[in-house]
Formats: C-alpha cells, structure tokens, sequence
C-alpha cells in the first residue's frame, strides 16, 4: 500500500513522508535529486532537461520494482514525472520520453492514499533557499511557478483517494501537537479505506 505526499518543491513532502514512516513503522520511498548530475543546469540554465528526466525515471523505475507488499511511504508520486516532463522537454523529446517510459514503467504502482501539499508562491521559495541545496541554487522563480500551476492542475483532476492539506495551518515539522493531529488525520483515512495495520 502506497501513500504518496505529493506538491511543488518547498511544500514539505519529504518532511511529511519521513513523519508519517516513522509514525506507521513503514519503509520509505524518496526521490534523490542530489543524485541526478543534470538537475543542476536544468535549474540554472534549462539545459539537460531529457538527461535530467531520464535519470529519474531509471531512479523511479528501480524504486517501483521493490515496493513491498505493505504500507511505505513516498514523497513522490508514480506520476510526477508527466508534470515535470511537460515543462522541462519540448515535444519531441517528450514523445521520446514517453516511449522509453512505456518500456521501463509499463506498469506504475498502484497508489492507495495521496496527500496533497502547497504554499504560497513566495514561501516555497523562501524553503528551497534555506536549504541551501546546491542543485536548487538557481532555480527560478518563474520555473516553480509553473511547476505549482501544474500541481494545481493535476490536484484538480485527480480521483483517487486523498487528503488535501493545501491552505492548512498544521505545521507538523515544528510542532509536535500538529503532528499528531496529521498522523490520526491520515490513520482514520486509512481505516476509512479499509486498511488496517
């Protein structure tokens, strides 16, 4: 069983991930970009962009294939990468894209709870910038916001079963009451679902 927390760089996926792994005793699934040498330019220059996508999808598609048969955790949906292949490749590369895809992810997992996260423009940034990491050093301004307009988007649009904590005031990473409201909030969702653990 999968839950995803899903949103635009800065919106504290991997923190929420990390909690609720903890919380559940569940393996976690997280995306690595500081092991992606193209990200760095793509940011800074927009050069790279198929090298950067195919070097995550490999990452992903490796991911996918070990996904125990209980609950884990991801800070990264089986799909995100059609987010952000929209934007950083011109059509021609994304076609390319999207046929090598088919052949290393024919089958993406399954995702049994996604939880949806965001901030103001102006916060995320500020987030990306205290982190300091070295492959977010030039990220544009204009570059997430598209990103955030996508994730609008896709949010929008998506079916399944999920929790939205866009506009919430739950800070979870600097209060511990906060916390635990979040963990009870996603565990009675997962009871609701059917799940227990």
């Amino acid at each position: 069983m999968l839950i995803v927390c899903e949103g635009p760089m800065g919106a504290g996926k991997t923190s929420l991930t990390r909690l609720l792994a903890k919380h559940f005793s569940a393996p976690t699934y997280l995306e690595r970009p500081q092991d992606n040498p193209f990200l760095a330019d793509l940011y800074a220059a927009h050069r790279h962009g198929l090298a950067t996508e195919l070097h995550f999808l490999l990452e992903r598609s490796e991911q996918w294939q070990t996904l125990p048969a209980g609950l884990c955790c991801s800070d990264h949906a089986p799909d995100k990468d059609l987010l952000f292949s929209a934007q950083t490749l011109d059509p021609l590369e994304r076609e390319l894209y999207l046929r090598l895809r088919a052949r290393l992810m024919p089958t993406p997992p399954p995702v049994a709870l996604m939880i949806f996260l965001d901030a103001p423009l102006d916060l995320l940034y500020a987030r990306i910038a205290e982190r300091g990491d070295r492959w977010e050093g030039a990220l544009q301004k204009s570059y997430l916001a598209g990103i955030q307009a996508r994730y609008t988007d896709y949010f929008a649009a998506y079916s399944g079963p999920h929790i939205d904590l866009r506009g919430s005031s739950l800070d979870f990473v600097a209060r511990e009451k906060d916390a635990i409201i979040l963990t009870d909030l996603v565990g009675n969702k997962l009871h609701e679902l059917g799940w227990s653990f």
